[in-house]
């Protein structure tokens, strides 16, 4: 019995040495297969497009040993194509369908041992909304009393933009910031101004817009009086009073206008004052005329006016000083 038992000990340690070392065999002498390894998918030259579709062009794994059935094609996680597995270690697969926005591609093997794992991604973004255009200032159907306008709005970042007039051979180039926002210099004649903006982003798409601005004859003035034109050296310092009055583009007088009055002495610097119309005037009341003989001559001053619709307007007046 004690060498029966040994028989049946060495038995089962042979058995179990069977199992352990198989060399990749089923407990039923079947070989084990592995799945294929992944192909590589090479990098899209265009990772942003307009198209619905996009080819994707791959390489399969250098000494396939293991087989392979069909190819496999996902986007976003979910298949999109399955195909025979190509004969040539290079291959393309055509027209794969993108949703809008990002894209991740992958692609996989199969064979007799199953799936493969993922290839690494490539990423595509799909881009088929022509960008939005819009006009904050002046606004479309505006009047306008400069020749010199800015033209300021919005389109979508990463856009270009261009203005041109109807049959123009060249247009404007506007300079479009990081958000969106852009800016451009036109030059209007008088009456009706058409122009028609045109935008397009980095895919491909553009739109354009018809914009209108008119420019008109203004009936805005300002004139400038002083409490005193002439004043003696000797009698320095003295105060008069220096009083704008300004009408608006339609010949109504100003309120709210901003004023800025400046008085330049010879041979010394500016001075500055500000003030509002309300009624259409705006006064420097109390202004300090001081000096010794080297401010014998002719005192400028100035005043600038910007209107409510953006005008300006200039005068300007003497103080003799002897």
């Amino acid at each position: 019995m004690a060498a029966a038992f040994v028989l049946l000990v060495g038995a089962g340690i042979a058995l179990a040495g069977n199992a352990l070392n198989d060399g990749g065999k089923a407990s039923n002498g079947t070989a084990v297969v592995p799945p294929p390894a992944a192909p590589a998918l090479t990098a899209l030259e265009t990772t942003l497009t307009r198209r619905a579709t996009t080819d994707v062009a791959g390489t399969l794994p250098n000494g396939l040993t293991n087989g392979a059935n069909a190819l496999r094609v996902y986007v976003n996680g979910e298949l999109e194509r399955e195909r025979e597995a190509p004969n040539q270690l290079d291959f393309t697969i055509a027209d794969l369908s993108l949703a809008e926005g990002e894209n991740e591609i992958q692609a996989a093997l199969v064979g007799p041992g199953g799936e493969s794992d993922m290839s690494q991604p490539v990423t595509v973004t799909r881009d088929s909304t022509p960008p939005e255009i819009s006009v904050t200032r002046p606004e479309h159907g505006s009047v306008v009393y400069d020749a010199v306008q800015t033209l300021r709005g919005d389109t979508e970042p990463g856009a270009t933009l261009t203005i041109r007039e109807p049959g123009a051979a060249h247009a404007i180039n506007a300079i479009v910031g990081g958000d969106g926002r852009y800016a451009a210099e036109i030059h209007l004649g008088m009456g009706t101004n058409r122009l028609i903006l045109h935008s397009e982003d980095a895919a491909g798409n553009d739109s354009t817009m018809d914009y209108e601005i008119t420019r008109s004859e203004s009936q805005g003035s300002v004139t400038l009086e002083l409490s005193a034109m002439e004043l003696a050296a000797a009698d320095l310092p003295q105060t008069i009073d220096v009083v704008a009055t300004v009408r608006d583009e339609h010949g109504q007088p100003s309120t709210g206008a901003e004023v800025t009055f400046g008085l330049s002495p010879p041979n010394r610097g500016t001075t500055t004052y500000r003030a509002t119309t309300a009624d259409g005037k705006a006064a420097w009341k109390n202004m300090i005329v001081n000096g010794d003989t080297h401010a014998i001559g002719e005192w400028l001053i100035t005043v600038l006016v910007t209107l409510d619709s953006g005008e300006e307007l200039r005068t300007s007046a003497s103080l003799n000083v002897r």
